[in-house]
C-alpha cells in the first residue's frame, strides 16, 4: 500500500492544475524477479486512451513519486516541451529547466509546464521496457 502525502508551503503556491503521478510497477508472476507491467497511476496505459486534459498556456503543476520496486531507477520525459523541476518538492526554485527526471526507488519531486500548443504531448518513462509494458500516455492540450 502506498500513497502521496502534498503538504503545502506557508505561503501558497501560484494557483495551477495539480495533479499526482505515482510510478508504479507489478509483479503478476509473484517470483520476486521483476515486473511485467508497469504505470502511472495504477493503470498500464490508461492515459493512452484517457488523456490527461490541461488547457493549453495554463500552468500545470505534478507531484511526481517513484515507487517502483525490483528496477533501481524510473523516469519520466515530457515529449516537446521543457519543465522546471523541483527534487523533493522542498525548494522554491526549480533546480533543472528540463524535459527528463530521473528518480531512485522512494524518489519524489514536482514538475510544472505550461504548454503553449494544443493537442496531444506525449510523456513516458525513459526506460524502454517501462514504457512498452505500460508506463506511457499523452496530455491533451485545449485552448
Amino acid at each position: 500500500m502506498y500513497g502521496v502525502f502534498v503538504i503545502d508551503p506557508p505561503q501558497p503556491r501560484s494557483a495551477a492544475d495539480e495533479l499526482v503521478m505515482v510510478m508504479n510497477g507489478y509483479n503478476t508472476t509473484f517470483d520476486a524477479q521483476g515486473n511485467q507491467l508497469y504505470a502511472v497511476n495504477g493503470i498500464p496505459f490508461h492515459n493512452m486512451h484517457e488523456p490527461v486534459r490541461v488547457k493549453r498556456g495554463q500552468l500545470v503543476r505534478v507531484y511526481l513519486a517513484n515507487i517502483l520496486e525490483y528496477d533501481p531507477i524510473n523516469s519520466f520525459h515530457l515529449h516537446g516541451n521543457l519543465f522546471d523541476y523541483f527534487p523533493t518538492g522542498t525548494r522554491l526554485e526549480s533546480s533543472e529547466y528540463t524535459d527528463i527526471v530521473v528518480q531512485a526507488q522512494g524518489q519524489r519531486g514536482i514538475w510544472r509546464v505550461e504548454v503553449p500548443a494544443s493537442g496531444q504531448v506525449l510523456f513516458h518513462a525513459h526506460k524502454s521496457e517501462c514504457a512498452d509494458l505500460g508506463w506511457m500516455g499523452f496530455f491533451e492540450v485545449t485552448e
